[in-house]
């Protein structure tokens, strides 16, 4: 095939090449003519081709959902007779470049074990293993599962070395979030359990719903400016962020007597407080300025769990969000995932009221 061949977007009337493509390409888990004609139309789905001389040489399908961060490679299959021209790699580019601008932030794909050349096409485009699918294929074969970040931090990124600190206990995801990023204006600070317990005990709530008190955003800026760092708050819930997750009124109370305490303390200090909502561009533009926001998201679309949870926001590329996760462990890679612009959004609320919340650090007095 030439080089000048190129890949686009196919059409229902490709169909029946398509179908052509599937039997000459691969002998079970063909993708069927019903198939075809679903994915040929459906929103969630981009069919890319190459074509030699009029007939589709090459295809790849990308699966993604409106909003999301993770997009699929569902297929890709080259003819027998173009396999080492290039094709699979131009294919797979067009598939990347695609799910970057649908806004996802990772790319995903199965590939069958003994396809040891379609293993190194994918490392070669910065894909890199994520597990296995015991038996995943029609003939028994296993998959190995493969993924790539698409976040490219050429855009707005923390202009620190933000190292990654995994919580040592459920409850002090807040003291971890605060930890990286102070200690990356500032290596000298200590990040150990130690530290992580110390910044809980200063910060906390007293009480959650159940367990050990959370963290809030004044608590967690009164231990940052205790450490010398310049801090500002959002939250547009004022004191009473968390009390919708307790029932008990005197427990209420508490909440409410140690926020209160903990942002007269900040107001006396002439700390910036701003009761209103977060937003994404904000944190954008706190990023440009050399600040790193820590803020608080929910972990129900990520984990299923009706929690709150801290993370440290590192970079945004124009479409996707780079954070560090106390609650990654520290075997996974630096600790980062990378978040879509629209599902970020989604997340970085909390409660039915969907409050929000930040604290962003400056750097030291």
């Amino acid at each position: 095939m030439g080089r000048s061949a190129e890949v686009a977007l196919a059409t229902p009337a490709d169909r029946p090449q398509l179908d052509q493509l599937e039997r000459s390409a691969f002998d079970t888990d063909r993708i069927s003519t019903r198939s075809w004609r679903r994915l040929l139309v459906s929103p969630g789905a981009r069919v890319f081709v190459c074509r030699s001389d009029g007939t589709i040489a090459g295809a790849c399908v990308v699966l993604h959902r409106k909003s999301a961060s993770v997009a699929r490679l569902y297929s890709l299959a080259v003819a027998p007779l173009s396999r080492g021209s290039g094709l699979a790699a131009r294919l797979l580019a067009a598939a990347l470049s695609d799910a970057r601008q649908q806004g996802c932030a990772v790319l995903r794909l199965e590939s069958r074990r003994d396809n040891a050349g379609a293993h190194r096409l994918f490392q070669r485009h910065g894909f890199t293993p994520s597990g296995t699918k015991p038996g995943y294929y029609q003939d028994g074969e296993d998959a190995l599962c493969f993924e790539r970040d698409l976040f490219d931090g050429t855009r707005a990124s923390a202009p620190y070395a933000v190292r990654h600190y995994a919580q040592t206990l459920d409850f002090t995801c807040g003291p971890c979030a605060l930890m990286m990023a102070m200690s990356a204006m500032d290596p000298s600070l200590a990040m150990d359990q130690a530290a992580e317990i110390r910044i809980w005990r200063e910060a906390t709530t007293v009480f959650m719903a159940a367990g050990h008190g959370g963290c809030g955003p004044f608590g967690l800026a009164r231990s940052a400016w205790l450490r010398g760092f310049e801090v500002s708050v959002y939250a547009d819930a004022g004191a009473s962020l968390f009390m919708n997750s307790v029932r008990d009124q005197h427990k209420k109370d508490v909440i409410e007597l140690v926020e209160n305490d903990f942002r007269s303390e900040l107001l006396a200090h002439q700390v910036a407080l701003h009761a209103s909502p977060v937003s994404a561009e904000s944190l954008v533009a706190h990023l440009r300025a050399g600040r790193l926001p820590i803020v608080l998201i929910s972990l129900w679309r990520l984990h299923g769990e009706k929690t709150p949870h801290w993370v440290v926001i590192v970079g945004f590329d124009g479409a996707v969000f780079r954070v560090l996760d106390p609650m990654a462990r520290s075997s996974d890679a630096d600790g980062g995932m990378s978040i879509s612009l629209g599902e970020f959004k989604k997340i970085a609320r909390y409660g039915r009221r969907r409050r929000t919340a930040a604290v962003i650090i400056f750097g030291k007095k």
